[in-house]
């Protein structure tokens, strides 16, 4: 059930991410919307489901962007099974645990990516990705990191309902 959601979900927020969202940019960066669906969903729960919906949307990015296909995939998969370590105490341990877990799988996502480019042999200026694509983008995914870590949790729960012991 969580595919019949995930996948087109995923999709749309491909979409958006490549059409709508590049309009609305701070600075240079914008939130990476299929980065913040996989750590919602993989702090929500669902291991399996989550490293699917990592890979799915990696592909998704990978079609939309100037990378070698595969790289945003792997970076997603990745992030989607340390993020799953978490699953079910998002909100037990503290508020602020979903935040720094977006602040490093943002992180990660984007360190991946700078070293694909780097080893691509593509011109790259790494102060001016850092102050104007990077930061930003990580400041616009720490904003929407509690909205879509609250709204697939419950999209999650409506989904799988706790089973109630009598």
């Amino acid at each position: 059930m969580a595919y019949l959601i995930g996948i087109p979900l995923l999709t749309f927020l491909a979409i958006v991410q490549s059409t709508f969202l590049g309009a609305f940019r701070f600075l240079d960066g914008r939130p990476d919307l299929l980065l913040l669906a996989v750590v919602g969903w993989g702090l929500a729960g669902g291991k399996t489901e989550t490293l699917v919906w990592g890979l799915w949307a990696g592909f998704l990015i990978d079609l939309l962007s100037g990378l070698p296909f595969g790289t945003s995939a792997i970076a997603l998969v990745f992030i989607g099974y340390l993020v799953t370590v978490f699953e079910g105490r998002v909100w037990e341990a503290n508020l602020l645990m979903p935040l720094g877990i977006t602040l490093i799988a943002s992180l990660a996502f984007h360190t991946w990516n700078v070293m694909v480019i780097i080893l691509m042999g593509r011109p790259f200026e790494l102060s001016f990705a850092l102050s104007r694509v990077i930061l930003p983008s990580i400041f616009l995914n720490l904003i929407l990191a509690l909205p879509a870590v609250q709204l697939l949790t419950n999209i999650r729960g409506r989904l799988y309902p706790a089973e109630i012991d009598i």
